[in-house]
């Protein structure tokens, strides 16, 4: 596990973006023949990182604005909410606030992962990866269902916003 982002601004928001796409490479390369719970269990890791660099920025950016509580907050609609009641208006709040209402937004799905991977059933949604064996199954099978070829476009896809996003967003932070 990564060093808390809070402890290192900028640096430690794109070591989460590096984690979350070192994980996918093992995702989609070295481990796409593994058992589905250590596909799921990366998938969730990818999520994670990728969220935990919004959710750093966001705070970093509570703690040079000064809002109150912002630390101790883990999901974006609550920083938001934070900054709100603060009366504080940051730019980088703005932008994903704006990503988030965008249902079409990569921002919006990754919110959703996450609020889904936080509920009892987690991430394991998915009872086994398709196969030969499997065969109906597949042709009725959601392109976009956990570890499908679809999700995992889009996993990369989400990185690559995010990675956007943070570098977008890096000239409102302070760097130390």
């Amino acid at each position: 596990m990564s060093r808390m982002v809070r402890e290192n601004t900028v640096s430690g928001l794109r070591e989460r973006i590096y984690f979350a796409n070192a994980m996918l490479r093992q995702l989609t390369h070295d481990q796409r023949d593994a058992t589905p719970t250590l596909r799921l269990a990366l998938r969730g890791a990818v999520v994670f990182h990728l969220y935990s660099a919004l959710v750093g920025m966001i705070r970093q950016s509570a703690k040079t604005y000064q809002v109150a509580g912002a630390d101790s907050l883990f999901s974006l609609s609550a920083l938001e909410q934070a900054f709100v009641e603060a009366g504080v208006e940051a730019p980088e709040v703005a932008v994903l606030s704006q990503a988030r209402k965008e249902r079409g937004d990569l921002v919006a799905w990754l919110d959703s992962e996450m609020q889904t991977a936080l509920g009892a059933s987690g991430l394991a949604r998915r009872p086994a990866p398709p196969s030969e064996a499997n065969a109906l199954n597949l042709m009725a099978e959601d392109r976009y269902a956990p570890l499908a070829e679809g999700d995992l476009e889009r996993l990369s896809q989400a990185a690559s916003r995010v990675g956007e996003l943070i570098e977008h967003c890096v000239g409102y932070l302070e760097e130390w």
